[in-house]
């Protein structure tokens, strides 16, 4: 009997650290420069943003994900790339998202991931589309994850033997219709899907439908969402099978790392319309928009708050250990520091040695 390829490595849900590589902020180039430096200093897994619009307009960038992911992955020797996130709403289908990561799993098996959620008005209402309810976009996103689950593994999910499918799904959902469809490029690998989650109810379809969840709360503020998480795993014996790991729970760090204390705060304020009110759930679409009410809004005591903004980088280790803490099992280092590759390298020296001698190995 053939092995489950969702089936994660056993093993494989160590607590770890990896890289993230920000579209919004870098050119493509200069992410392939910092991702391949990233693993040369011993980072082995890289997370990455997939929006339309950036959260600012100064200097910002807007480049297409999975093309890059491509590219990175080809010019690197075996790092790992998971989207932070990509959302099923109106631009992406969960179909084209499941042809398009079962594409790259077979270009480049096993260092594939998926992060999946909500998203933001500034991905879907400059396309043309109107600003659905948060309710709306989970329940996207849940049918989204079943879809892409059904088409990477027909087979597995045919719980009638009698009938068989030759790989066609058909979903009807209360968002999306599937009608026959079949990936003839399946994935060769386990492709892992994570949710993200902020309030209980994602946190809770993270549980249900994903391998993960992912936040970009602070430690201290992620106690509620991994207790309910938790929880939803404990209290539905169908959400764990015992065959399989334990499930992931990923946070995002912030930090913007320099000598010179004021170019390292200048160079953080690139993130400050993401402390905006609501700014995960407000209708603004227009980066100039975000950009001028952050500006008026977001005070500087706000954004230390939310980035750890440090001329020693040894300050990590603190804040790290924070999100062990509280439960996670991988964090994310998002640097948004004005020399990316100094931050790279001396993280990569100082920071990275530590925790990985007691974490090991990632593998999906």
């Amino acid at each position: 009997m053939s092995p489950d390829p969702r089936a994660p490595i056993q093993g494989s849900n160590d607590k770890s650290l990896g890289y993230w590589a920000a579209h919004e902020q870098y050119s493509m180039h200069d992410l392939l420069r910092f991702v391949t430096e990233a693993e040369r200093y011993g980072f082995k897994t890289t997370m990455t943003s997939d929006h339309f619009h950036p959260w600012w307009h100064d200097y910002a960038h807007g480049n297409f994900v999975w093309v890059w992911i491509a590219a990175a992955a080809e010019r690197t020797k075996s790092m790992q790339f998971v989207t932070g996130v990509t959302a099923p709403v109106y631009r992406y289908h969960p179909a084209i998202i499941a042809q398009a990561f079962a594409s790259l799993d077979i270009l480049y098996p096993g260092r594939i991931g998926l992060g999946m959620g909500t998203g933001e008005s500034m991905n879907e209402v400059p396309l043309g589309f109107d600003w659905p309810s948060q309710k709306v976009r989970l329940g996207k996103v849940i049918e989204a994850a079943q879809i892409i689950d059904k088409l990477w593994y027909p087979e597995i999910n045919n719980h009638n033997k009698s009938n068989k499918t030759e790989g066609f799904v058909h979903f009807k959902g209360d968002y999306f219709l599937i009608r026959n469809a079949k990936l003839y490029s399946p994935p060769v690998s386990h492709i892992p899907i994570f949710i993200a989650a902020a309030g209980p109810k994602s946190a809770k379809a993270a549980a249900e439908y994903s391998d993960g969840m992912i936040t970009f709360l602070k430690a201290k503020d992620s106690r509620n969402i991994i207790d309910v998480f938790e929880r939803s795993i404990k209290d539905d014996p169908n959400v764990m099978d015992k065959n399989r790991k334990p499930k992931e729970k990923i946070a995002e760090y912030k930090i913007s790392y320099s000598d010179d204390y004021e170019k390292a705060c200048d160079s953080s304020k690139f993130w400050s319309a993401t402390l905006l009110d609501n700014a995960f759930n407000a209708n603004i679409s227009d980066p100039r928009k975000l950009e001028q009410n952050a500006n008026m809004q977001v005070s500087n005591k706000m954004l230390k708050e939310s980035i750890e903004i440090t001329t020693s980088i040894e300050d990590c280790f603190k804040s790290i250990e924070e999100y062990f803490a509280v439960g996670f099992t991988r964090v994310y280092v998002h640097s948004t520091s004005p020399d990316e590759m100094k931050f790279i390298r001396e993280f990569g020296k100082k920071i990275l040695p530590y925790f990985q001698g007691r974490t090991g190995n990632i593998r999906y």
